[in-house]
């Protein structure tokens, strides 16, 4: 680890920036985490650098945790035919049940991490690297299994052709979750093979964002993804306010829902507004339970409308994220073996539904089962097939140009 001493007293009398190495959404240390001070007299920052330098954060974990919490709630809607009953969705008066937030927890840390992986980045091509390396070996892999392996196993009729092979693999190169036809788990409450998926083509659309954004210089001006995130969030409630819900058509085939886009993007931006204002935004455990309380509260406003909801949980999700993520309590880091969230998250569902497919057992069995075999999934998908794409030497990254401490301070290291 290395650190470097500055005497700048920009800002809120922070006198030392930290260059260390972080856990990157892939898994492995990139570069160097590079920011300030987490005390300005007794002031201490949401996200500290300091914190960080130490070791003190726990994304690994936290992606893992959420994962599971993904299994979890898809057990309720594999098993039950929906997610009505999960705990969380009961909680929150039907607006989001665990999963949809646990997807959107990862949306938040991405964002966050995934600005920090541009600006350190050598190059755009280097950051794309990275992202492709990341991404693509474990959900090819995953989605070939699901449509050679899966697929045949519980069906009685499947078709695969030429021109069938070529669309799913164009699709798939897509990041579209695409399968071959078939009538495989018919039986069960939901038919997906693979209903998890979805998430992963918004996740690359927010990274080409991002290098666009970064290459336009559009992450050094604070204020325009401020604005991007009201706007977003302006649009949803709107968009509910009037009962709209856009989609169809060439934008939803290439981009995915416009509608879901209102809810997953100002996650990733409030993640990336994190990074960006890391030196300004207090911590405060009453603030993390207020907005907690305020989201509760807020789910059970407004009858079947859902605009205030929608306007407190964006920036509640996001302090609470991070004030977990920069927690100075010491743990077991879950992920210290490797990143198995994202084999747990791509194997989970299609796991869930072999079981449900194959064996009739109680809803206490089937979940514990289900989370088992999707860790060990997890565990697998790493060892066997992601950790080949990621090097952790190889990708040490070098900020686009050098720069002082005040330069990295501001979030504006390239």
């Amino acid at each position: 680890m290395r650190s470097t001493r500055c005497g700048s007293n920009r800002g809120p009398s922070f006198g030392v920036c930290w260059g260390i190495h972080f856990q990157t959404p892939d898994g492995v240390p990139e570069g160097g985490f590079e920011g300030t001070a987490c005390y300005a007299g007794r002031v201490r920052a949401l996200i500290p650098s300091g914190a960080a330098a130490s070791g003190h954060n726990h994304f690994n974990s936290m992606r893992l945790a959420m994962a599971l919490l993904v299994v979890w709630s898809h057990c309720f809607a594999i098993y039950f035919g929906d997610e009505g009953s999960e705990p969380i969705s009961v909680l929150l008066n039907g607006r989001y049940n665990a999963g949809n937030i646990a997807v959107r927890v990862f949306f938040v840390i991405s964002g966050l991490l995934i600005a920090r992986s541009f600006e350190l980045s050598g190059s755009v091509g280097s950051y794309f690297r990275k992202r492709i390396s990341r991404i693509y070996p474990g959900f090819l892999v995953a989605v070939t299994i699901c449509s050679f392996i899966v697929v045949p196993l519980f069906s009685s009729w499947w078709r695969v052709s030429a021109f069938e092979f070529v669309k799913w693999a164009a699709l798939n190169l897509a990041l579209q979750g695409a399968m071959l036809p078939s009538n495989a788990f018919a039986g069960n409450p939901i038919s997906a093979i693979n209903g998890a998926l979805w998430s992963i083509s918004f996740e690359f659309w927010c990274y080409i964002g991002v290098a666009v954004a970064g290459v336009l210089g559009m992450l050094r001006r604070r204020w325009l993804m401020l604005g991007a995130l009201v706007a977003f969030m302006v649009g949803k409630a709107w968009l509910d306010a009037t009962g709209r819900k856009p989609g169809g058509g060439l934008i939803e085939a290439v981009f995915g829902w416009p509608y879901l886009w209102f809810s997953m993007a100002p996650c990733f931006l409030a993640g990336i507004l994190g990074h960006q204002h890391a030196d300004r935004i207090p911590r405060s455990r009453v603030a993390a339970v207020a907005l907690l309380l305020a989201t509760i509260a807020a789910a059970h406003l407004c009858g079947s409308s859902r605009v205030i909801f929608d306007l407190v949980f964006v920036p509640g999700l996001a302090y609470v994220v991070f004030f977990v993520a920069f927690s100075p309590l010491s743990f077991s880091d879950l992920g210290a073996r490797g990143d198995f969230s994202y084999g747990t998250y791509l194997y989970g569902f299609p796991i869930q539904q072999m079981i449900k497919s194959s064996l009739v057992i109680p809803f206490v069995v089937y979940v514990p089962l289900c989370t088992l075999l999707a860790l060990l999934a997890g565990v697998l998908s790493w060892f066997v097939v992601e950790r080949h794409f990621t090097h952790p030497k190889s990708q040490r990254s070098v900020p686009h140009k050098a720069g002082t401490c005040r330069h990295l301070r501001d979030g504006a290291a390239s």
